[in-house]
């Protein structure tokens, strides 16, 4: 690394940490001004408070870093700018393009931090924060029905369900299938109808298969109209951040999906969806630093403001197109891959593209 590459990264990575801050600061004093009625009539500790807002920063890491190294890069690029430090390293005989590896590093380190957060902390901290929602900020707002929910359990069993309805405890078409310690499919069970008793699950019209070697059936199926089994987990488990694909682990959520594909299900577009973007939203730290690096950088805007504004729009452009992105790849039959990368490789690749062409 040369001494220009370190001068940029010793700025640019407190730049992007204090940003980050802020916006971590100002994201929890919003959320405490809109919870300060129920903090005074519910007289909610402060013990509490603080433990609701250590568990609310993961979340909000993941969602502020790309926003705030924007900011940073910005910032940084543009004051390199004005005072010529950018002329004097290209001077040197440094291309743009090799100039803004500094830049790229940092945005690398800032997408490994993301996905590390979202690896980590998020699934520990996010079942914390929606149980003191719930319990303590008295947020009892539940969607009715909550169409294809899964969930794994400490039983090595998988547990789908066509739809949940909230109010009455309910689950449609509930499939279950139990593996062994190999993971081996052993039965699968199939209800109708599965409602919720203090004694258990109530299961109506269904059928038990058992499974050999290889996944073959064993046996003649067994149908049955009503059973009454204690399965370890409740109509709020499927609520729980641990079975949602957001808040899940890439390997948690894909051993969901083969398990999944294992019952033949194969409506799977949204758990794929987060699946693939577990790995790509990170990189839009990447991204927005070499995209804000590319705009402060412009020629006929250096010294300029216009060129700190016209980054800054260019960073939420590119922002808002991901998000568009990823919500027409959920609900449209784009491949996901082309859904969720493109967005990415487009924009690098011009980005590349305009450097290069300073260079010439």
């Amino acid at each position: 690394m040369r001494i220009f590459d370190r001068y940029i990264v010793k700025q640019l990575l407190p730049a992007w940490v204090w940003c980050l801050v802020i916006f971590l600061f100002l994201s929890c004093l919003i959320d405490l001004f809109g919870h300060l009625d129920e903090i005074l009539r519910y007289q909610i500790t402060a013990k509490t408070i603080l433990k609701y807002y250590a568990c609310f920063l993961p979340l909000v890491f993941v969602r502020a870093s790309p926003i705030a190294l924007l900011f940073a890069t910005a910032f940084i690029s543009q004051r390199l700018t004005r005072y010529q430090e950018f002329l004097a390293i290209n001077a040197s005989g440094t291309s743009p393009l090799r100039v803004s590896l500094p830049f790229l590093f940092v945005g690398w380190i800032a997408s490994l931090s993301v996905f590390a957060a979202h690896e980590t902390l998020v699934p520990l901290t996010s079942a914390t924060y929606e149980r003191i929602k719930v319990e303590a900020f008295r947020d009892s707002k539940k969607t009715h029905t909550v169409d294809n929910v899964a969930l794994l359990d400490n039983a090595n069993r998988l547990y789908h369900a066509r739809e949940l309805d909230v109010d009455a405890e309910e689950l449609a078409d509930l499939t279950v299938l139990e593996h062994d310690w190999r993971n081996r499919p052993t039965k699968s069970l199939y209800a109708s109808r599965a409602i919720w008793t203090k004694h258990g699950w109530l299961l109506l019209y269904g059928t038990i298969y058992r499974m050999g070697q290889g996944g073959r059936l064993r046996g003649e199926p067994q149908p049955y109209v009503e059973r009454l089994i204690p399965f370890p987990v409740t109509p709020e488990s499927f609520l729980e951040p641990e079975a949602k694909p957001e808040t899940m682990r890439y390997g948690q959520l894909r051993t969901l999906i083969l398990r999944l594909k294992q019952t033949g299900i194969t409506h799977l577009r949204r758990q794929r969806v987060e699946l693939a973007s577990k790995l790509s939203m990170p990189f839009l730290n990447l991204i927005v630093c070499l995209l804000a690096f590319v705009a402060s950088t412009e020629p006929a805007l250096r010294g300029n403001l216009r060129g700190l504004g016209i980054s800054l729009g260019w960073g939420m452009g590119f922002y808002l197109i991901v998000a568009i992105f990823y919500g027409l790849t959920k609900q449209w039959p784009i491949p996901i891959s082309v859904g969720l990368w493109f967005p990415h490789v487009a924009v690098f690749a011009w980005c590349v593209h305009k450097l290069q062409n300073r260079a010439g």
